[in-house]
């Protein structure tokens, strides 16, 4: 951090130092020194470290509302609706009226400390505390290269740590009885499972697809939208990473899709209506120009899994798909682009359980092959095989 020491008279000195720039202003603390330049120079050093640590406040920097205030407006272009709304309601729900006048130069780590240890007490679950310090944390962040503090306060805070459950999915036979069962009272259940299942897609992804999406060709799919409610409102955006991911289907699911689509027109006609240009995949109306909404698939998904015994909600159809690609073979780079996950890391960390399985599974491979049957190792009865990876209860 840049800081300079000025002579302003007999045995007095002025020592600067740089905290950024702010409405094209460049911004210095000052302090006046009477004594050497020996003892003008310790004080230098002793302001730069009292910025660093956010010790000194520094003019003009405003609240801690007008920081959030000001970093919703700036990420709005780059974040989805959904998301925007979630940010804003915590942000006037809890954040604001706890610590949003506290003055942004002042705040230090154990007021954020303190803050997180009231939510807790309010009844939120550690979860939902972590997410309010994120969205601090990156406000923070964006101040400190606005120059509007010298350093992130957050960084010096404890959020309340989380365990990480091991992600559940339903069993290869769960996922069949639950598509049969669909197709026989709801065929855009039906399809919307398969989906699930077979692309790992979530499910607002899935509400947004239109037919125009399916390229019977090449055999894939297009997923560059996603479909959320906001105020009683279907609104398509991007998808959550904010990138298209184009993801190959084979010939049985391109023959499934075929038959959805068949049925779809079949019903059109039944009822005496055209279908739009471009009508949605997951459609009840008779012009598919209506698109299923992510509630609607998880409340039809729900029900039908509890008349069947089989525990569970509608996510856990991207878990299986992610979990078989894993137990059979797949590298997680192909899956994590399957998934539209962020980074091949996000897959990692969530299904963790699955990779370790094949982890092992290879171990075996290879000791046998490089090094053969070892005397006193266990010996497998040829008449009782292993059983295949465990899917039951994965993620």
């Amino acid at each position: 951090m840049r800081g300079v020491v000025e002579q302003r008279g007999d045995k007095r000195w002025r020592v600067r130092v740089f905290v950024g720039r702010e409405g094209g202003h460049t911004r210095w603390v000052s302090r006046t020194i009477t004594g050497t330049k020996r003892q003008a120079q310790v004080a230098l050093a002793t302001l730069v470290t009292e910025v660093e640590t956010g010790q000194v406040a520094k003019s003009h920097a405003g609240s801690v509302a007008d920081l959030l205030d000001r970093w919703l407006d700036d990420i709005a272009l780059t974040r989805t609706a959904y998301t925007m709304r979630e940010h804003r309601r915590s942000v006037e729900r809890d954040i604001k009226p706890a610590i949003g006048a506290v003055p942004l130069d002042r705040l230090r780590g154990r007021e954020l400390d303190q803050f997180y240890r009231e939510l807790l007490r309010r009844g939120l679950s550690p979860a939902s505390v972590r997410r309010h310090h994120s969205i601090l944390h990156a406000a923070l962040d964006r101040a400190v290269k606005w120059g509007m503090v010298a350093s992130n306060p957050a960084n010096r805070a404890t959020p309340p740590g989380t365990t990480r459950s091991t992600a559940c999915c339903p069993s290869i036979r769960d996922v069949q009885r639950l598509i049969s069962s669909a197709e026989a009272l709801d065929a855009v259940l039906a399809a919307a499972i398969a989906l699930g299942a077979v692309t790992g897609a979530r499910r607002g992804e899935l509400c947004a697809l239109r037919w125009s999406d399916v390229d019977w060709v090449k055999r894939r799919l297009r997923l560059d939208r996603s479909l959320t409610v906001l105020d009683r409102a279907p609104q398509e955006g991007p998808t959550k990473t904010h990138s298209r991911r184009d993801i190959s289907i084979d010939d049985t699911l391109a023959a499934f899709l075929s038959r959805r689509q068949a049925e779809q027109r079949a019903y059109a006609d039944k009822v005496g209506t055209v279908l739009v240009d471009a009508p949605y995949l997951l459609s009840r109306s008779s012009d598919g120009a209506a698109p299923c909404l992510p509630d609607g698939l998880t409340a039809g998904y729900a029900r039908l899994a509890k008349a069947l015994g089989i525990p569970g909600h509608f996510h856990e159809l991207r878990h299986f798909a992610a979990t078989v690609a894993i137990g059979s073979g797949a590298d997680v780079q192909t899956v994590s682009g399957r998934l539209g996950h962020a980074d091949p890391s996000v897959t990692l960390r969530v299904y963790a359980h699955a990779v370790e399985a094949r982890n092992r599974e290879l171990a075996g491979l290879l000791g046998s092959t490089v090094l053969g049957p070892m005397e006193g190792s266990p010996e497998l009865d040829e008449a009782d095989p292993p059983p295949p990876p465990e899917l039951e209860s994965a993620g």
